[in-house]
């Protein structure tokens, strides 16, 4: 053409009996068929894409299941048969809430696209994590006519992630929240006492004669003291508490939520830090090893959310060297 594009054209040629210069005419007819050709290439090739190994699903604009691919099959076990017809929505996991869907649907109306993580459920029962895109497909006059998504199992990542967090987070002999994570529980305590116009309470808890055992039976058994330690101290603090591990043989406690009377406050921190005691002073069985260990806690109660957290380590702290001066195997409320 004139632009210097080639074209395709399909022809017939015929002969006719008319001899022109001696030679007998032929006649050439045909057509132009370059947008039939291409489009033919184009739906061999979006076949081929659609079987790929990315899993694909084509709805209408009701959302009804139109087509899957085989790989999206393997991925979340269901055969075509149970698919199609179907509306999306019946793919969701229950994780995301009706504002996570009501954000993405506004996305696509408003780009025509979205991207992003959800939690889809196999035919099994289980739930997996997908990237998933969805594009909306137009007509000529912009209305959409299907939309396309494609996912991809993200499982692994996740999982990496998580890994990658818990060794950020976590300490690693006990896995209970490391000093990182604890202060960012502090943090939200506080926060949540303001907010609240409740108390709070930090306990520094610190294990009696810790370097007898390692000097006596070897760090080994050090450790698994430290390990049922951190199982008991868990055991006794309630479901929005946090007991983290500082280092060495410290140990400490948030406690959330105490009453917004102060007295009542600090009634309520002594009893769960005497239930703490009491579980540590119990006898352990250290791989076939019978000791017997004990505690000093130290106290201090919060309700402000403009309380500055260093102060109030430093506060436990120290009420927690009291009680270890005090005899040990006691608790020490700081200011008292």
């Amino acid at each position: 053409d004139t632009l210097g594009g080639r074209h395709i054209f399909e022809g017939r040629a015929q002969a006719l009996d008319q001899l022109i210069d001696g030679k007998r005419a032929i006649v050439l007819f045909a057509r132009d068929v370059t947008e039939r050709v291409r489009a033919e290439q184009d739906r061999r090739i979006a076949a081929v894409a659609f079987e790929s190994r990315q899993a694909m699903l084509v709805s209408d604009a009701e959302t009804n299941i139109l087509r899957v691919n085989q790989a999206f099959l393997d991925l979340l076990g269901y055969t075509r048969e149970e698919l199609i017809g179907r509306k999306t929505s019946t793919l969701r996991s229950g994780r995301h809430d009706a504002a996570f869907y009501a954000a993405m649907w506004e996305s696509i109306r408003a780009t025509g696209k979205w991207e992003g993580e959800i939690w889809d459920q196999r035919k099994r029962g289980d739930l997996l994590p997908l990237w998933t895109t969805i594009t909306a497909v137009r007509n000529e006059q912009g209305l959409v006519t299907h939309y396309v998504a494609t996912m991809s199992d993200i499982s692994e990542r996740k999982l990496r992630e998580e890994e990658i967090r818990h060794i950020a987070f976590y300490d690693h002999l006990t896995a209970l929240p490391n000093r990182r994570l604890l202060l960012e529980r502090l943090q939200r305590a506080l926060a949540v006492a303001r907010r609240n116009n409740q108390h709070g309470a930090l306990l520094f808890v610190d294990v009696d004669n810790f370097k007898k055992i390692n000097d006596e039976h070897g760090h080994h058994a050090g450790d698994l003291l430290l390990q049922q330690i951190a199982s008991r101290l868990s055991r006794v603090v309630r479901e929005s508490d946090t007991v983290a591990r500082l280092g060495g043989d410290e140990f400490v406690i948030v406690l959330e939520h105490l009453n917004a009377d102060l007295a009542l406050a600090r009634t309520e921190a002594r009893q769960i830090a005497a239930k703490a005691l009491v579980s540590m002073a119990k006898p352990y069985d250290l791989e076939g090893l019978a000791y017997q260990s004990s505690g000093s806690i130290g106290l201090t109660l919060f309700n402000s959310g403009d309380t500055d957290m260093d102060v109030l380590m430093r506060q436990a702290d120290e009420a927690m060297y009291q009680a270890k001066h005090a005899g040990k195997n006691t608790i020490h409320l700081h200011g008292s």
